[in-house]
């Protein structure tokens, strides 16, 4: 009989171990590759270094001033005139809703809306083309940026379009 009660006592001692708190941290005799670091096909284990610039990405002056200085139209998109039917449909797509269809400031948005500006008017006719791509790239105070959504190409078009809306008026 002694020795049954010495069994069960020790079983006892033995099976409280398997239902442990699940808080506790669980130590691994030989850790293996389950465990080790993975990567995505898209990640790389090296950080890029200091101020580098990927190769696909475009390098843009930092202020407007400066892209209007030094961004001009690409001459293929001048030139071609299937890029005059694009722009424009880029622009009803996302400039619409606040400069309006004649890029007079007619827009659908409430009347008391700040910054609904007349792209016809004489201050933005003297602007520089890169001054409004890179407007459409990186927005402004109140405008949001559109780097992400428009291709850089479909960014000059729409430059190109707002251009001869200007020259209409």
């Amino acid at each position: 009989m002694k020795y049954k009660i010495v069994i069960s006592t020790a079983l006892a001692v033995l099976m409280s171990g398997c239902f442990g708190d699940n808080n506790q941290t669980i130590l691994q005799w030989m850790p293996d590759m389950a465990d080790s670091p993975t990567v995505k096909a898209q990640e790389n284990y090296l950080d890029p270094p200091d101020n580098a610039v990927s190769m696909t990405q475009g390098i843009y002056p930092e202020t407007k001033e400066e892209s209007e200085e030094f961004l001009v139209m690409p001459k293929w998109i001048q030139e071609n005139p299937q890029t005059l039917a694009n722009g424009k449909l880029m622009y009803e797509i996302y400039c619409v809703i606040c400069h309006g269809s004649t890029g007079k400031g007619e827009s659908t948005l409430p009347a008391d809306f700040p910054g609904r500006p007349d792209l016809t008017d004489d201050i933005y006719k003297k602007r520089g083309d890169g001054f409004f791509y890179h407007t459409i790239t990186f927005g402004s105070v109140i405008m949001p940026s559109y780097g992400y959504a428009i291709s850089a190409s479909e960014r000059w078009q729409i430059v190109k379009y707002l251009r001869t809306l200007q020259n209409a008026h």
